[in-house]
């Protein structure tokens, strides 16, 4: 494989992970409702990072163990990308 196909092959495994979690930056504090407790929260942009960043994480995990591309690697996604945006958001406090 050269290193033209494995860095096209990365970025494509990667952008599930940065899509979801720019969606998930954006639709997150809609969700929890509520401007009081989410005021001193970051902004839209370090939510995104933290989100790619763990997303990114489970993706790479998922490569690691063979489940790139199915169920079980999604869901966790899901549910990693979910989990980022609470502790941000500090949604145990609404």
């Amino acid at each position: 494989m050269t290193a033209y196909l494995l860095t096209m092959h990365l970025l494509n495994a990667l952008a599930p992970a940065v899509f979801l979690a720019l969606i998930m930056a954006w639709v997150a504090p809609r969700w929890l409702g509520g401007r009081g407790a989410r005021s001193a929260a970051p902004g839209w942009l370090v939510r995104w990072a933290w989100g790619t960043f763990f997303n990114g994480l489970v993706v790479l995990v998922g490569m690691a163990l063979g489940a790139t591309g199915k169920m079980q690697t999604y869901a966790a996604l899901v549910l990693v990308s979910a989990l980022v945006q609470f502790m941000l958001l500090r949604g145990w406090r609404v």
